[in-house]
C-alpha cells in the first residue's frame, strides 16, 4: 500500500487505484461531518451555487440549502457553512444540499476515485478506519487530498493532511508493507513542527479570512479531534449503500 497526500486536487494521479480523504478543514469537511451527524436521508455537494438552487427549485419539498461563498451563506440559502451552525440543528429526515468555494469543487475533483471519504479532525480516527478498511479490502492506495484554497496550497488543510497521515500510520499492521510519499512525509512534518494548531490555524489564509467575517469561534470548534465517529461517503452506483452516503450534483 503506498499513502500520500496531495496538497491540491490538481497534483492527484492514478485515480482509479485511490481510495481519497478529502479535507477542507476550514471548513466544508468538518461542516459536513457535523450535517451527517444530525441525521439527514440525503446530502448533495453541488459544486456551484446556480446547481444548488436548481435543483432546490424542483423538488417537491424544498432540501435545506447550505454553504458559502465569501465565507457566507448565499441569498435564500437556510445555513452557511459554520459547523457550529449544526451543532443542534435537527436535519432528521431532510435533503441537505451543500456547496461551497473549495470542498465542494475538490470533491467533485475526485469523484472518480474508488472510494471518497470527507475527512477533518472531527472524524479522522473514524475516517482513517473506513479508509484503510476500503484499501485493504480491494487492494488500493490510500490517499488524503487537501482542497487548497482558490486551487492553491492551504496550509490548515496541510496540517490536517498530516494529522490524518500519523493516525493511518498507526492503524496500519505490523506486518502490512506500506510506503509513505513525499507528500505524506511533508504533511507529517509540518505536524511535528507547528505545535499550536489553533496559531496556526488563526494565522492562515482561511482562518483570517472567517476571522474578518464574525466566525472565529469555529476555529476551536473544528480542531475538537474525533467528536464524531460519521464519515460521509461518495455514494455510487455500484457501490454497497454507505452508513452516511452523499451524492454530487453534475
Amino acid at each position: 500500500m503506498h499513502i500520500d497526500v496531495a496538497f491540491t486536487p490538481v497534483e492527484v494521479q492514478n485515480i482509479a487505484a485511490k481510495v481519497c480523504l478529502v479535507v477542507d478543514v476550514i471548513r466544508a469537511t468538518s461542516t459536513l461531518a457535523v450535517i451527517a451527524d444530525r441525521g439527514p436521508d440525503r446530502m448533495l455537494i453541488a459544486p456551484t451555487v446556480q446547481k444548488a438552487v436548481k435543483f432546490a427549485s424542483q423538488q417537491g419539498v424544498h432540501p435545506v440549502l447550505c454553504g458559502e461563498r465569501g465565507g457566507l451563506a448565499p441569498e435564500g440559502f437556510d445555513y452557511g457553512n459554520s459547523p457550529r451552525e449544526f451543532a443542534d440543528a435537527d436535519l432528521t429526515g431532510k435533503t441537505v444540499v451543500f456547496t461551497s468555494s473549495n470542498g465542494a469543487r475538490a470533491i467533485a475533483d475526485v469523484h472518480l476515485a474508488p472510494a471518497v471519504y470527507l475527512a477533518s479532525f472531527l472524524n479522522g480516527a473514524a475516517a482513517v478506519e473506513a479508509a484503510l478498511t476500503r484499501a485493504y479490502h480491494d487492494h488500493l492506495d490510500v490517499l488524503v487530498v487537501c482542497a487548497g484554497r482558490d486551487e492553491k496550497f492551504a496550509i490548515d488543510d496541510a496540517y490536517c493532511a498530516g494529522y490524518l497521515i500519523s493516525l493511518l500510520l498507526g492503524h496500519i499492521p505490523a506486518d502490512q508493507a506500506f510506503t509513505l510519499g513525499e507528500g505524506g512525509q511533508a504533511a507529517l512534518a509540518l505536524v511535528g513542527y507547528f505545535r499550536d494548531a489553533e496559531k496556526l490555524f488563526r494565522e492562515s489564509g482561511a482562518g483570517r479570512a472567517i476571522i474578518e467575517i464574525g466566525h472565529e469561534e469555529d476555529i476551536p470548534f473544528l480542531l475538537q479531534k474525533d467528536l464524531l465517529t460519521v464519515v460521509p461517503t461518495l455514494q455510487t452506483r455500484d457501490q454497497a449503500p454507505a452508513e452516511h452516503p452523499f451524492t454530487l450534483l453534475v
